[in-house]
């Protein structure tokens, strides 16, 4: 008896979707979006680089997607197998990539992809303009800085600011999101691609697209980002119809010693 190609194939291929009893289309990727504390990870306790690990591990993610620039992630990743660290300028100042990821990836545990749209002309563009700004636009900058810093006093306040399941509540993006909302709205267009809302809608594009080569795959995936992109890159993430946006919480809630 011949059997059909399509089953044929499936048969032959291991773990093909097709086995599962369900079509391709429909294997939903479960994504979770992971907030960093970069350097302050260092001192920290209770977001240590020990405990960062520990949340990935708990994860167990397939691919991290990660706030690393596509155009510097090579150089970084060949010094960190080459040499066991990482001097590349742009990422050495992100331990939880240098000290975390990277070793895991060299594990073999998950796949590490680029997807930071900050270049350094943008970076020093940004800082040039905010520096002049304080000078011919006082009062702008004024109420940016101010509510920027009132947003960290509050997060402070609240023990929101130094651990993993505080960074990861509803309150924290809520607070994350009233601090910044001046930045755009005074300086967000005249900063063009820096802008608060433009920057994060370029890094979802970057994310989208390594999420665009995954779709169906049934896998998990981690986006690992500094705590202050977390929120709007759940909600853009959020909009997608083909992955399951799982929380953070979930996971800390399972682990000994985080709370």
């Amino acid at each position: 008896m011949k059997l059909p190609l399509l089953v044929l194939l499936a048969l032959l291929v291991p773990g093909c979707k097709i086995l599962r009893g369900r079509p391709a289309s429909l294997e939903a990727n479960e994504v979770f979006v992971l907030g960093t504390i970069h350097g302050d990870h260092v001192e920290s306790e209770p977001y240590s680089l020990d405990r960062l690990e520990g949340i990935v591990r708990a994860i167990n993610p397939q691919l991290v997607i990660c706030e690393i620039p596509p155009d510097r992630f090579r150089t970084a990743w060949d010094e960190y197998v080459r040499e066991g660290e990482v001097s590349e300028p742009r990422i050495a100042l992100y331990p939880e990539f240098c000290k975390v990821l990277f070793p895991m990836a060299l594990e073999g545990r998950l796949r590490l992809r680029p997807a930071s749209a900050w270049t350094a002309d943008m970076a020093e563009q940004r800082s040039a303009r905010l520096a002049q700004w304080k000078v011919t636009r006082p009062a702008d900058s004024r109420l940016v800085d101010d509510a920027r810093a009132r947003a960290e006093r509050q997060l402070d306040l609240e023990g929101l600011a130094g651990d993993p399941e505080g960074i990861h509540c509803a309150r924290y993006d809520e607070l994350v999101a009233e601090g910044m909302a001046p930045y755009e709205s005074f300086f967000g267009r005249d900063l063009g691609r820096g802008g608060w809302q433009q920057i994060n809608e370029a890094h979802y594009q970057l994310i989208s697209e390594e999420l665009d080569r995954v779709r169906g795959d049934g896998i998990r995936v981690l986006v690992v980002f500094g705590a202050w992109h977390k929120y709007r890159l759940r909600e853009l993430i959020g909009e997608r119809k083909d992955v399951e946006l799982s929380r953070i919480g979930e996971v800390l809630d399972a682990l000994p010693g985080v709370r």
